[in-house]
């Protein structure tokens, strides 16, 4: 404990020596910002290279040299100022790059929203939307769906809720697979452990549990899970309906199966 003290005592105390405006040379471009702001998420990359007392400034001007690509840096520093993110502008490739910079500076688990749509996992025929939350199809209906998979697992205590903006009928889906079952090609309603489909009807694998009403144009389906169950509730309930995990400890991730050409959904949260 007393070490353990002492390490917190000099982590404060360089923290409070460190100069109140820092200089950072981000892959050769100069950013000046001020200690507060690099210090305004507890535990992340900053505290640890201005507190640690392990690094020193080791570019010109006293600036702390980190070898990142400016052009994604400078959206860190707005998140840090004001708490806001937006990454709808960025191509995919720039987006997987800027969600890996978030995780090098310990920032992933608070700089991203809780849910949004895998762009890498995206299929042909689908288009994403703001800051990848709304996913639409856009190719016409072939008699095949077209799949979209949450990045996130949905994790004991959390929920998912998902807007229908469109549907043009009731030939959809929102569930839960799993990580071997998201990876099925081509993907199909078996592939979801848990589903909700469009008439309302509530799956367990191939088996009808309860049902919903039939779901319309701006309702929304929240997806919670439980420590031995999982729930669907339609426009925050009541009813709830709870379906019984095959497996508590299995890992699952929110899916949408979309039919038609102009279906079109929102994640809230």
């Amino acid at each position: 404990m007393a070490e353990w003290a002492e390490l917190e005592r000099r982590i404060q105390e360089n923290l409070a020596n460190a100069p109140n405006i820092v200089t950072l040379d981000v892959g050769g471009t100069i950013f000046k910002t001020s200690k507060a702001n690099l210090l305004r998420v507890e535990g992340s990359y900053f505290h640890a290279l201005l507190g640690s007392g392990q690094w020193k400034p080791d570019s010109p001007d006293d600036a702390y040299f980190l070898d990142l690509d400016p052009h994604l840096f400078c959206r860190v520093l707005i998140f840090l100022r004001t708490g806001k993110l937006s990454a709808s502008d960025f191509t995919d490739f720039e987006r997987g790059q800027f969600d890996s910079m978030l995780e090098y500076l310990k920032l992933n688990e608070v700089g991203a929203p809780q849910f949004q749509w895998d762009s890498k996992a995206l299929v042909p025929g689908l288009t994403l939307s703001n800051d990848f939350r709304t996913i639409e199809r856009l190719s016409s209906h072939d008699g095949n769906s077209t799949a979209a998979v949450v990045k996130r697992p949905l994790v004991e205590g959390r929920q998912c809720r998902i807007r229908v903006d469109a549907c043009h009928g009731d030939n959809f889906c929102i569930g839960l697979a799993t990580i071997s079952g998201c990876n099925v090609s081509p993907f199909s309603r078996s592939n979801l452990t848990y589903r909700c489909n469009g008439n309302g009807y509530i799956y367990k694998k191939q088996t009808s549990t309860r049902a919903l009403r039939q779901i319309e144009d701006g309702d929304v389906l929240t997806i919670r899970r439980g420590p031995m169950h999982v729930e669907f509730e339609l426009n925050d309930g009541p009813p709830q309906y709870k379906v019984e995990l095959m497996d508590p400890f299995e890992e699952l991730f929110a899916v949408v199966l979309l039919y038609r050409k102009g279906t079109k959904m929102t994640i809230l949260d």
